[in-house]
Parts: structure tokens; sequence; C-alpha cells
């Protein structure tokens, strides 16, 4: 033995042992009271609309589909962004599928899909023309999950045009069912945990979480309330039932 393998050995034989690490029981920030679906609807629509973001109601696809119809005469909506997902073709004209119609909808830039991820059916995961998405008024985006208690919408993100839809259209509408309601986001926590470790082995189940409450707003210039700066001016949720 040498004299570095000679010190390195003293030093080993001085270290105390490392304990063996558990993960600690972290104890719940707030009891959970369990609120029916009424109260949660109720709770979710005064906060949305205390923060000036508008709150619709309505039974079924049906509905949300005349509902959105009527949000796009009202503000002069005849183009749309979204992307791949299975309640567009219930809630948007046929004739956006379809020959010249689509170039009404925008669902992204098309990309190579996975192996695993169910061909030209899954979530496309490819880039967005800035430049044609910005000239878009309005983005339709379909949250996993509703936080009640500020009026969230939990989004997961799987590619940037799915990131982008959040944040660049003047307006923006998120369309999901009443069974995505939460109480609070530790409620929630769960099921985002559940999806993430889902992820490891589901490649179209990965991407980012984003919490979207209400429209952009900011008051860094003097204080002053502006909308729209870093995000949509305007965001309408509309929950239906199942």
């Amino acid at each position: 033995m040498n004299s570095r393998d000679a010190i390195l050995q003293k030093i080993r034989s001085s270290m105390v042992p490392f304990p063996e690490t558990s993960v600690p029981e972290l104890k719940p920030l707030q009891p959970a009271e369990n609120p029916s679906v009424e109260t949660m609807k109720k709770t979710f629509a005064d906060a949305l609309e205390s923060l000036t973001g508008r709150f619709f109601w309505v039974e079924n696809l049906s509905d949300v589909r005349e509902t959105l119809e009527n949000l796009a005469r009202e503000n002069g909506w005849t183009k749309f962004s979204s992307f791949p997902h299975p309640l567009l073709e219930s809630v948007l004209p046929r004739e956006f599928f379809h020959g010249k119609g689509k170039k009404n909808l925008y669902l992204g830039e098309k990309g190579e899909h996975s192996n695993s991820c169910g061909g030209e059916n899954c979530a496309v995961r490819g880039e967005t023309d800035k430049n044609r998405l910005a000239e878009l008024p309005v983005s339709l985006v379909f949250p996993q999950f509703l936080i009640a208690e500020t009026g969230t919408c939990v989004v997961l993100n799987r590619s940037a045009h799915e990131r982008l839809n959040c944040y660049l259209t003047p307006a923006c509408v998120m369309i999901a069912p009443v069974s995505a309601l939460r109480e609070n986001l530790q409620s929630a926590w769960d099921s985002v945990a559940e999806t993430t470790a889902s992820s490891l082995t589901d490649e179209t189940l990965r991407g980012e979480f984003v919490l979207v409450t209400g429209p952009s707003r900011t008051a860094d210039i003097e204080r002053v309330s502006v909308l729209g700066v870093h995000g949509p001016k305007m965001l309408a949720v509309i929950v239906y039932g199942e």
C-alpha cells in the first residue's frame, strides 16, 4: 500500500456510516373538505370571474359547440389554433377538417411520430410556425384538471406548439369535463404525479404541466394592472357534464 492509499484508507475508516435514507411522510397542508361537484363548480366560477375570466357551464358536447359558436360570433373569430385532441371534431364545424376548411384550424407543424404513440392518431410532437400562430385570434386548449379553489386550469403540454397555444394567441378557450374539477392543487397532486410516473413508459404523456389562472396580467409598470402582456388577454373556460 502506497502513501496515497494509506491516507484514503484512514479517511474512509474515520468516516461516520451514512444512515439509510427514507422518504418522509408529509402531512397535508390543509384538510380535505371533499365538497360536492356543484360547490366546486361555483367556487371555480367565482375564482375565475374574479380574475376577469369567463365561465360557462353546459350539459353536453353539443352545448359546448353552441357556446363556442356564440363566442366566435361575439368576438369575430373565424380561425382557431389547437392541437390534435379527440374532442376537436365534436366542438368545431366539420368543414374545419376537410379541404380548404383546414385553413381555419392550425394544429402545428407535422412532426415525427414515435413508435409507441399510435401513428397518425397520436398527438404530433412537431414545432409551431410562430408567425402563423401569431395571426390567429384564439386557441382551444383541453386541460387535465380544474382547481376550484383558485380558478386554475392545469394543462399538460407535450410539444412546443401546445405550449405556445397557452401564451401566444390574444384569446384562449379551455374546454374540460366536470370530472376534471378538483378541490385544490393538493387534491390534484396525486393525479399529476400518476401522469408523471406513467410518462416513463408512455411517451404520449411526456411534457410539462402549466397552471393557467385567469387571463395574463401584470402591474410591473407603475403598479397599473394591464391584461394580455405575457399571454391571452381573454380567457374563457367551458365545463360540460358527461
